[in-house]
């Protein structure tokens, strides 16, 4: 059966590229990914971006904001996880299972970041800014995500009361 008759299946693993030969990274990238497609039995989802109008807009969708250089881009829809660039195998490897990526600020250390934590205070104006995209996030929930949010707020009180 010819591959354009096939149903296509789906995978949570996206690959955001150009066509062959218009940009290095995405080839070595294409050849990583084409090896842990074997090795693992994976399946990823290729998206060319100057070829398919519904990928460019989902592409400048998810990198909207980003000041990185975010080409290549691997975006794993379970996890959201992200992987810019040409990155190494086992980086690669670890976004196809789904694991917790470390964040890359450049400097070669790490850095996390806990909001409301010890020692976490915002200052008034950051403090209104979370508000409000915090809200705006709100809108787009559906009631029973809403119900599950505010479920998980108050589990988050409840455990730090007994801490």
């Amino acid at each position: 059966m010819p591959a354009f008759l096939q149903k296509k299946t789906y995978t949570p693993l996206l690959f955001f590229k150009v066509p062959k030969g218009t940009m290095d990274e995405c080839d070595n990238m294409e050849k990583i990914i084409k090896s842990l497609e074997k090795e693992n039995n994976i399946q990823v989802q290729r998206l060319d971006i100057l070829r398919d109008r519904a990928a460019r807009k989902l592409y400048e969708k998810l990198v909207e904001g980003n000041l990185r250089s975010p080409f290549p881009l691997l975006y794993h829809r379970e996890s959201l996880q992200r992987v810019y660039g040409l990155a190494d195998t086992d980086l690669v490897r670890s976004w196809s299972k789904g694991r917790l990526l470390p964040d890359d600020n450049g400097d070669g250390e790490e850095e996390v970041t806990v909001l409301g934590g010890e020692g976490g205070e915002l200052e008034g104006e950051e403090m209104m800014d979370m508000e409000e995209m915090e809200l705006e996030m709100d809108a787009e929930l559906s009631p029973m995500q809403r119900r599950g949010k505010e479920a998980m707020k108050r589990r988050m009180e409840e455990g730090r009361k007994k801490e």
